[in-house]
């Protein structure tokens, strides 16, 4: 059976021009053929299972039988030509499988300009709810419909650590983040992910503090205030991460540090809709160590 792009899953179907850049061709014509061919998409798709597979969660009994796993492997050296020739000829349809390395090389001048639009492609924000896979939507509605306020904040702080860890963008993000260069195109990359992670959450949080009765207060946007959160919630998974055993999240969402400091955020910007202070955060706390002064002098 003969396969068109059009019969890629979500996102390889999409149109990837303005994202792969770098593929051969003398020809404009014939490079923007290229961009979107099935080709591409399989050799794009061949990348992301080497990053899943390398950077995604992990049993611990697959890790110990893994005895050619170095034990500090890091960056991207598992993306190399060889091991991306021999995905290749593993894919599954509707995806193109290629055997050696000669379609490969007849597709891209150079591995650094493939790495460059793999990377490119898997931060682009179509790939975001991919591979998050964890039912924002469902999230979004505990906040607004869930009878407790604070347990659904609980509980949503919880489940979006543990999804955040589950992810290989969030491992490849960071690797990338911490080794990038300059001007070398990855924040531009990063920042385009970003913007399909916290879109909707920003849609969620305007929602949810409007059903709660709540209003933001003066000095903070909703997009600073979205952004914090996501601070929040990123920190606590790289801590998650680097040391599972630090009691960041247990079995239970009850109490979880991840809710906790979100809620002690929420509860110093959001302030009652029909009880509005008029002031910012800093001019309430400034207010408050002032009084506890004067009572302190007063005594």
């Amino acid at each position: 059976m003969a396969y068109d792009k059009k019969d890629l899953p979500y996102p390889y179907n999409q149109d990837l021009s303005g994202i792969v850049t770098r593929v051969k061709g003398v020809r404009k014509s014939t490079r923007d053929a290229l961009v979107n061919s099935l080709k591409v998409a399989s050799y794009l798709k061949a990348g992301a299972n080497l990053v899943e597979h390398n950077l995604g969660a992990r049993d611990p009994g697959e890790c110990a039988a893994d005895s050619d796993r170095k034990p500090y492997w890091s960056g991207l050296r598992f993306l190399t030509e060889r091991a991306l020739s021999r995905e290749m000829e593993t894919l599954s349809p509707p995806f193109l499988r290629q055997k050696g390395d000669g379609p490969y090389r007849a597709t891209w001048a150079c591995h650094d300009d493939y790495i460059n639009d793999l990377l490119t492609f898997l931060f682009h924000a179509m790939n975001y709810d991919p591979q998050y896979g964890a039912g924002l939507e469902t999230r979004g509605d505990w906040l607004i419909t869930d009878r407790s306020f604070v347990d659904a904040v609980e509980r949503a702080a919880y489940h979006e650590v543990r999804a955040i860890c589950r992810m290989p963008l969030f491992r490849l993000q960071l690797i990338m983040a911490a080794t990038a260069d300059r001007n070398d195109g990855i924040h531009d990359a990063i920042a385009n992910n970003y913007a399909g992670a916290l879109e909707p959450w920003m849609k969620i949080y305007a929602e949810t503090i409007a059903a709660r009765g709540y209003q933001l207060r003066q000095g903070i946007t909703l997009e600073e205030f979205t952004n914090i959160l996501a601070a929040i919630t990123e920190g606590f998974a790289v801590h998650q991460l680097g040391d599972p055993g630090a009691g960041i999240i247990g079995e239970d969402p009850a109490g979880n540090l991840a809710g906790k400091a979100i809620l002690a955020m929420m509860h110093s910007y959001l302030e009652p809709i029909d009880e509005p202070s008029g002031r910012t955060l800093r001019e309430l706390f400034e207010s408050g160590a002032n009084d506890d002064t004067a009572t302190t002098d007063g005594d």
